[in-house]
Order: structure tokens, then C-alpha cells, then sequence
């Protein structure tokens, strides 16, 4: 993980292409040919150790201080700990010319944290916005708490990074509306695997990935803290058993995965 801030604003990616740079938890920065960088629910911090006493596993250490984010757009899917990051939003806010959008909760508490509101973006389910030049869609997500609360304005984002569509679930339990990204031609599929806490387990992530039918599928949510993960190798196996043509990606934190838009074919 050495150097990842560094990579990603120093990798050159090609005309048909798009970097992908797994932070850990749901967390990932892209790149894009004209170099445009979008970071979706950054963790970088210990926020999980501090509310919660779950402190991070030795293979998901913090990737790099806030402080070193060099991005065009932050997208935060919903306002629990792990993705609006209490810590490094702001301290990203502060370091770069970074602008955030999410839903009415997280926007509101950016602002209460003192990010200028001409840089925060709302942006709710069923909206459609170009933020720092990127088409940004932000589609149901259904993310209910053990106790049964769902998160009212959870979100995931579909993206359009220069013609390669890309899906992030966010949080999200296995529900038929999420399907309603399928019309959208998928190129990647970031689901979420972990099982808990409001969120499909590797099953329920391979039977979405199926009826979605993208090019390429990345489990996440996983190795962050030992109370909260699964075995990645456990969705490579459900995956495989639906017949499924997508390409499984499993990376680690700090991995980049470069996907061509040719490879649907």
C-alpha cells in the first residue's frame, strides 16, 4: 500500500480505459484517461476504533493520511462512520479543492463541519448530476440496521467515467429494485459482500451481480475489522455456481485493477 496516494495521482491511464484503487471497507478512488479522480467513501482514519472499539485488521491499515487525497469529486453513500469518514472529510476538505456530494443527511453534516456549501452537492436517490464534469447517478439502496432502522437516504452511485459505466451498491441488502441498474449497461459492479449490518452476504451479492450481468465484479466490504467481513473466496464460489459471464476481480487494499471498456466483448 505503499505510495497509493502517490499512484493515483501520478497513474496515466489510456483512451478505453479506467483505474480502479481499492482504499479498503467500501472505499475507492477512479481514475479517468483525462485524469479526473472521484473518491467514493473514502476510511481513512481509525472513526470505526473510536465510536465503536473495531479497530482495523493488519492487512486493511489506514492506505494514507487525508491530508494526501488529491481529487475532483467525493462521493459518500450514506452517514455512517466508515463512509462519511468524520475524520478525513473534512481533512480532505481542507487539504485539496475537492467537491462533495451525497445524500441530505451526509450533505448536512459536511456543512455543519464547516465545508463551504459551494462545494457540497446534494444529491438523492433518483437524481442525476454532472459533478466536476462527471455524470454521477444516485440509485436505491436498501441498508437496514440489525434492530430493523433502515438509513432513509442511503444511496449507491452509477458513474459514467469517460463511456466505461461503473455501479457502487454503497450499503445495500439484496432487494429487486436494484436490478433497475441493469438498463443501464454495467461495465463494473461494486457489491458489497459482508453479510452484516444491513448488507448482502456473498450469496445475495453473486445473485445481484447475475441479474446485473456486468463485464467485471468486485467484492467489497470485506477485511476492514474483524467483526464486519467475509470470505471473498465464499462470493467467488456462489458467483461461479449462477453461470454467470462476469469477470471476478477480488482485490486487496492498495490493489488497482485497470479495466478496458473492450473486454465486455
Amino acid at each position: 500500500m505503499a505510495n497509493l496516494a502517490r499512484s493515483i495521482r501520478e497513474t496515466l491511464v489510456p483512451s478505453g480505459y479506467v483505474a480502479i484503487f481499492w482504499l479498503g471497507g467500501a472505499g475507492f478512488a477512479f481514475k479517468t484517461p483525462g485524469g479526473k479522480i472521484v473518491y467514493v467513501d473514502p476510511y481513512l482514519s481509525d472513526a470505526l476504533d473510536q465510536f465503536y472499539s473495531w479497530k482495523r485488521l493488519p492487512t486493511s491499515p489506514i492506505p494514507f493520511p487525508p491530508g494526501e487525497v488529491v481529487a475532483d469529486a467525493v462521493l459518500v453513500t450514506h452517514a455512517h462512520e466508515d463512509h462519511l469518514d468524520p475524520v478525513a472529510i473534512p481533512e480532505i476538505a481542507a487539504a485539496s479543492q475537492a467537491v462533495f456530494a451525497g445524500p441530505t443527511m451526509c450533505v448536512e453534516t459536511m456543512r455543519e463541519w464547516g465545508i463551504p456549501s459551494n462545494r457540497v452537492f446534494e444529491i438523492n436517490r433518483g437524481d442525476s448530476q454532472v459533478i466536476a464534469d462527471i455524470p454521477v447517478s444516485a440509485v436505491f439502496a436498501h441498508h437496514v440496521s440489525p434492530a430493523g432502522a433502515q438509513t432513509p437516504d442511503a444511496v449507491g452511485y452509477v458513474l459514467d467515467l469517460d463511456g466505461i459505466v461503473l455501479y457502487h451498491t454503497g450499503d445495500s441488502l439484496y432487494h429487486p429494485d436494484l436490478q433497475a441498474v441493469k438498463s443501464r449497461s454495467v461495465d463494473i459492479l461494486l457489491v458489497c459482500i459482508n453479510g452484516q449490518y444491513g448488507n448482502m452476504n456473498p450469496e445475495e451479492a453473486a445473485r445481484l451481480t447475475h441479474e446485473i450481468e456486468p463485464a467485471a465484479v468486485i467484492p467489497m466490504h470485506w477485511g476492514l475489522v474483524a467483526e464486519n467481513t467475509a470470505d471473498p473466496a465464499d462470493f467467488v464460489k456462489a458467483f461461479a455456481d449462477t453461470g454467470s459471464r462476469a469477470r471476478p476481480v477480488v482485490m486487496s487494499p492498495g490493489d488497482f485493477y485497470v479495466y478496458s471498456r473492450g473486454r465486455r466483448r
